[in-house]
């Protein structure tokens, strides 16, 4: 197993383990204080791993090491899930709920916070309904049932999962979210209509297919003109 580098050479150490066959549990190896069960790497390699973690991305961390980036990984995890323990619902009511990018491209994460501490509660990748479901299932029966209004975006995966899981909870949709869909769904509607009824009237059929920001502009802004 890896140790922490000897000044600029890496550490590998080949130790000879116990291995003892218990009448009750089986075949067992023997413990070792400093070595987590089935782990490749020291303790005290896994702590420095762990501590540089929190100023370095894991990459960086894996290249300083010479370790596997998923082997960084799964430290800097399993560090943060001893020091932070499970997520804790008490008293949890009001949630919001909404997504992000990752990187480039169409992937995204999804992430649900306490609404009035706004403490994050769970983060997961996707934005799908059987993606968000995972933390209604750790939130629980009880939890869903405590829980009051939901905050998100106009996203319908979120929108049928609060519904089927927290049908008492009022959906709040963000201000941001229900201007610009108005403005996307609502007022394009209706001008492709009205364009479609003028079709015969060519001049007026251009004026309204070419009114979308004239439409959406605040009416304060506008500028009269006879």
């Amino acid at each position: 197993m890896r140790d922490l580098p000897v000044f600029d050479a890496d550490t590998v150490l080949r130790v000879w383990r116990c291995r003892v066959a218990c009448p009750r549990c089986g075949p067992k190896v023997e413990a070792l204080p400093w070595l987590e069960p089935y782990a490749r790497v020291t303790k005290r390699l896994a702590q420095s791993v762990a501590r540089l973690c929190k100023v370095l991305p894991i990459r960086h961390v894996a290249e300083h090491f010479g370790l596997h980036w998923h082997t960084v990984k799964a430290i800097d995890k399993a560090h943060l899930e001893q020091k932070l323990g499970p997520p804790d619902f008490t008293g949890v009511e009001l949630l919001l709920i909404d997504e992000f990018a990752l990187r480039k491209g169409h992937r995204y994460a999804t992430v649900v916070a306490d609404a009035v501490t706004k403490r994050v509660l769970w983060v997961g990748k996707g934005r799908s309904r059987e993606e968000v479901r995972v933390f209604f299932d750790l939130l629980g029966h009880e939890g869903c049932a405590r829980i009051k209004a939901v905050g998100m975006d106009m996203n319908h995966a979120f929108a049928a999962e609060v519904r089927h899981n927290c049908p008492q909870a009022e959906i709040v949709y963000d201000l941001f979210h229900v201007v610009a869909n108005y403005g996307k769904e609502v007022v394009d509607a209706i001008r492709v209509t009205e364009a479609n009824r003028l079709r015969h009237d060519k001049p007026s059929r251009k004026l309204i297919k070419g009114a979308k920001w004239l439409l959406l502009r605040n009416k304060a802004n506008l500028v009269m003109t006879h």
